[in-house]
């Protein structure tokens, strides 16, 4: 007998979970379509060579495949075969504005408690094909416009730029080049805190002047944002300009979008993405619950599509974890299971009367209700035990008194409230309990 189990860092959705999970991305999927955006779905299995080359971390974490041959591999994000789409597909408007929400995988150490798995669902929006930081904006406000739908509260979009870390390299250690190491140690702030960053700095080879430089400057928008301030800073450093005008551009207009300032932070300490992105970028923190990480991230990757095609196309956009929010809900209790969606549960009091038990389940089916039928001439107790279980709102008994009068006993679960009323007024009574 073969030992029923799952590979780790996979899971089984059962119905009262997954009823719950879908009503999420439900919400994420309306806001996306409500900005404009268009669906794509990509294959999940994508040739090997498609899928490396972007960064060497993400390309560990490729699932290979190999058939008759052809080097493959499982796709570990949806950003990739989104550029590999725009330069196949010539003839996409510009700008292409797509949401995509299917699954992932990643070969990585899954970490349950922070909704990180080896098969996950991304909920990607991007816009290809203008340079606009409007867009950006965009991307910040229907983040910011999901999350709070979904009943977060407290959560910060924190919002920097490739361009602006590279000034700040430039600025501390004489050399943008080196961002890369210097804003790895201050990516793990959050984590380890100032000491552990300085550390870090040490055994990079940081100088005791430079560490200092990175802390003091890393300062400048703790209490308020002094951008006049920040452009003293860097009035001799030009790329780090450049990305502080992008940061306070995408800041403001994201504001007239809606978004509370109190939720959008500028943070020099935002180093996502480094060999990936080209500008701005964000993400989204709970900061009372460090442990999740970001619910969601992204910004300008203006190569990407480059990598296919020679047309060199700028894009932006952002993925929201699936996985990661609903982790999120559960911790801080507003994830609801819910073990049906059947609005209606028909009884079965007799035999003779299933032909008129199966015609009413029909006519309430054509009038957009969700309704079960009971298979077995049961007890009564057993049936409403397992509408009860279920949470199904009520319960309909169709008895040989209720046909011969043409009516129907309705027993609503929530109130305990039970009537018989004529079949005509069923639909009705109905209709306005859903609301």
């Amino acid at each position: 007998m073969t030992q029923p189990r799952t590979f780790r860092g996979t899971r089984d959705f059962l119905p009262p979970e997954l009823i719950g999970r879908r009503k999420i991305q439900e919400i994420i999927e309306l806001t996306y379509r409500r900005y404009g955006f268009q669906p794509l779905e990509t294959p999940a299995i994508e040739y090997f060579d498609v899928l490396t080359g972007k960064s060497d971390e993400t390309d560990k974490l490729i699932y290979k495949l190999e058939h008759k041959g052809d080097a493959l591999g499982l796709r570990y994000d949806l950003t990739v075969p989104l550029a590999r789409v725009v330069a196949q597909h010539k003839q996409l408007p510009r700008p292409f504005k797509r949401y995509q929400i299917q699954p992932v995988w990643r070969a990585d150490r899954p970490q349950p408690r922070q909704g990180r798995f080896r098969e996950f669902v991304q909920c990607d929006a991007d816009i290809i094909g203008t340079a606009s930081l409007l867009a950006d904006a965009e991307i910040i406000a229907l983040t910011n416009e999901i999350l709070a739908k979904l009943g977060f509260e407290g959560f910060i979009i924190r919002l920097s730029s490739r361009k602006l870390l590279r000034g700040m390299a430039s600025l501390i250690c004489g050399d943008e080049e080196k961002v890369f190491p210097l804003c790895r140690c201050i990516d793990k702030l959050d984590k380890i805190g100032w000491d552990g960053v300085q550390k870090e700095l040490a055994e990079c080879g940081f100088t005791d002047d430079v560490r200092a430089k990175v802390e003091k400057f890393c300062g400048l928008w703790d209490e308020n944002l002094d951008w006049s301030a920040a452009e003293k800073v860097l009035q001799n450093v030009e790329i780090g300009l450049e990305g502080l005008k992008e940061v306070r551009e995408v800041y403001e207009r994201a504001i007239q979008l809606g978004v509370p300032p109190e939720r959008l932070k500028p943070d020099l300490t935002l180093a996502r993405g480094l060999d990936y992105y080209t500008g701005p970028i964000y993400e989204t923190v709970l900061p009372d619950k460090p442990h999740i990480g970001s619910l969601s991230g992204g910004g300008r990757y203006d190569g990407l599509v480059a990598t296919f095609s020679k047309e060199n196309v700028p894009a932006t956009g952002t993925t929201l974890g699936l996985d990661r929010i609903q982790t999120a809900m559960k911790e801080l209790g507003i994830f609801t299971e819910v073990p049906s969606e059947t609005d209606v549960l028909i009884a079965q009091f007799d035999e003779e009367g299933l032909p008129a038990v199966l015609a009413l389940a029909t006519k309430l089916r054509k009038a957009d209700f969700n309704v079960e039928v009971w298979y077995e001439s049961d007890r009564l107790k057993k049936q409403f035990t397992y509408a009860d279980r279920q949470q199904i709102p009520f319960v309909i008994i169709l008895g040989p008194d209720e046909r011969a009068a043409g009516k129907v006993t309705v027993k609503s679960l929530a109130t305990g409230e039970q009537k018989t009323i004529p079949e005509a007024e069923l639909t009705a009574l109905l209709d306005s309990a859903k609301g």
